[in-house]
């Protein structure tokens, strides 16, 4: 008896701590911007709390209503959580949505055929613990192996591995050593299944948090380092990575070049278009030399029309090469905003740094070389070269 009262005390504990969650998320939520994995994962924590609820009513409910119900809610609740969380981490593609529609089908009939033709508790627990597995294991796949997850993230992976061994360990000790285990059996596997609810329930409330943390962090941090219009970094971030390369140029010795990019008579068309058609000019030109730089390349808007861009690796004859190709990409690059099209002048410097350089020093002489393009009629390449 005091074993029994054990776990009905246990399944109140889930009862009050999803309520407890629930009423958290909701009032975070309500002061919060309303996105689809917040919803989820309160829709998932409702479905929860039925579930648990659930299980008090087996003693005044028929077995075969109440039973594939619960099971039915606890299969559900954790699909909507783990979708959740994978919105959370940008993973839920379409692949990933059908595999998790399959999976609750599947889950469902194989369920359904199991209380229908074969209604052993043992053979249902051990069905509902390795459909559990199959949705938690790519969760876990994920936050492990993934290599830009974060410590946290790799320890929740970690912590749904537990939870899917703990599910096996059930799923096995139901077929095979106690078939008569139910859900109010008293006995080492049964505690480890509610250890291990308990650590879903944990590593659910605890990973959704982090994740909607981490995700917020990301998205103000891009907010901070991109520019609204074209999509690239702004002047402060491109500043602070660009001094990263100087740093790393100058640890390996090789060739650093910094350009700078101004459109040619922006302000004329800004007059004549509009400065509506003038951002999208700016847009179509931030579009246009990005495709033209490879993966290693920095590019970023310093203000206004004037842009910058940074090489590392390349002499001043191969950066010559670059910042004339994409000058004469621009040239030829057709518009229907701009009846004569737009060109570009280009200001470019290339040396071997030494720890005395810095990024303000490579942008003020580069500066001196694009002024230089624009007195001898723009649209051209001048270089600076740097006296050591």
């Amino acid at each position: 008896m005091s074993s029994l009262l054990e776990i009905r005390t246990l399944i109140y504990l889930f009862i009050f701590g999803n309520l407890f969650i629930l009423l958290l998320i909701t009032n975070y939520r309500s002061t919060a911007v309303k996105d689809t994995a917040s919803t989820l994962f309160i829709r998932s924590k409702e479905v929860q709390l039925l579930f648990w609820c659930s299980i008090l009513l087996w003693d005044y409910l028929p077995h075969a209503l109440s039973i594939p119900l619960s099971n039915a809610l606890m299969l559900g609740g954790c699909c909507l959580e783990i979708t959740a969380l994978l919105l959370m981490m940008g993973v839920l593609g379409p692949r990933i949505k059908r595999y998790y529609i399959i999976l609750s089908i599947l889950s469902a009939i194989s369920f359904s055929i199991i209380a229908l033709f074969f209604n052993q508790t043992n053979l249902r627990i051990a069905c509902t613990s390795l459909w559990s597995i199959l949705f938690v294991v790519y969760p876990a796949y994920h936050l492990t192996v993934n290599k830009k997850a974060t410590p946290l993230q790799k320890i929740l992976g970690v912590l749904f591995y537990v939870f899917a061994a703990i599910m096996l360990m059930r799923a096995l000790v139901a077929l095979i050593w106690e078939p008569e285990m139910n859900v109010f059996s008293t006995n080492l596997t049964q505690y480890l299944y509610y250890l291990g609810m308990y650590l879903l329930f944990i590593v659910g409330a605890a990973g959704f948090i982090l994740l909607s943390n981490e995700h917020s962090f990301v998205k103000l941090k891009r907010i901070a380092s991109y520019d609204d219009l074209t999509g690239i970094l702004n002047r402060g971030a491109f500043l602070q990575e660009a001094e990263i390369k100087l740093e790393k140029a100058v640890r390996v010795q090789e060739y650093f070049s910094f350009l700078l990019l101004d459109l040619d008579y922006f302000k004329q068309v800004n007059d004549t278009y509009g400065h509506d058609t003038g951002d999208i000019v700016l847009e179509e030109f931030a579009s246009t030399i990005k495709d033209n730089l490879g993966n290693g390349d920095l590019f970023g808007r310093l203000g206004g029309e004037e842009f910058a861009v940074i090489l590392c690796g390349v002499d001043e004859q191969s950066c010559d090469q670059k910042a004339e190709a994409l000058r004469e990409t621009i040239m030829n690059t057709s518009t229907n905003k701009v009846q004569q099209g737009y060109t570009v002048s280009i200001g470019v410097i290339t040396i071997m740094p030494d720890q005395e350089i810095s990024i303000n020093k490579l942008y003020k002489l580069s500066d001196k070389a694009l002024y230089k393009a624009k007195q001898e009629g723009r649209n051209r390449v001048i270089r600076y070269r740097y006296v050591y």
